[in-house]
């Protein structure tokens, strides 16, 4: 598969900018906050369009804090500025670069593959199984935090396998390098990135 080139260009596209401004907004449950970003939408988008344009983003702090429902688990959040430039390396950068490599029975977290798919999925292959094997079993497995155990300096080299454009890989690579342990990366990215590791 050719490699990736010319994608940081569409960081800088108004349109997409303020789709990811939108999608983060629509993500962000205090009511307060949401009507402040859309009161200053058009300062913040600005703001975040000469930052990349002037090539001089610096990822922000991490506000991390625990959560125990229903299990231990860190939480990392951002300012908006940053969710939203996470938000727009994960549409305009990773997904079109890595989600290509991906097998079609993949549903994490890809549009227009979402629970229903995979069901669908799911009563597919078993039936084929079925009939194929009788009786077969099925292998449930979690990888006990993936994220916070990813080898950096591996990842960075199978992304740098399918992206070329030098801007876009050191946008990337800056958001990765940002955490000292572990992927400080949002939701948005997790999924081309996790499969793309175990690939």
């Amino acid at each position: 598969m050719k490699r990736k080139g010319n994608l940081y260009e569409n960081l800088l596209k108004m349109e997409n900018i303020s789709k990811a401004y939108n999608e983060v907004c629509s993500h962000t449950r205090n009511k307060k906050k949401v009507r402040n970003y859309k009161e200053y939408r058009c300062i913040y988008i600005s703001r975040i369009y000469n930052i990349l344009k002037k090539r001089k983003y610096v990822v922000g702090k991490y506000n991390v804090f625990t959560i125990y429902e229903p299990k231990k688990r860190i939480i990392v959040s951002q300012n908006i500025q940053d969710k939203v430039i996470n938000h727009l390396i994960s549409r305009q950068i990773l997904y079109p670069a890595l989600i290509p490599c991906l097998i079609d029975e993949n549903v994490a977290s890809l549009e227009n593959k979402g629970t229903r798919y995979g069901l669908e999925l799911a009563k597919k292959f078993n039936f084929a199984c079925k009939v194929k094997y009788g009786e077969y079993y099925i292998l449930k497995c979690d990888i006990s935090k993936f994220f916070a155990s990813i080898d950096k300096e591996i990842l960075k080299s199978k992304i740098s396998k399918r992206i070329k454009d030098k801007e876009a890989l050191e946008i990337v690579f800056k958001v990765i390098d940002s955490q000292e342990e572990g992927l400080g990366i949002r939701k948005y990215d997790k999924s081309s990135i996790g499969n793309i590791l175990l690939k």
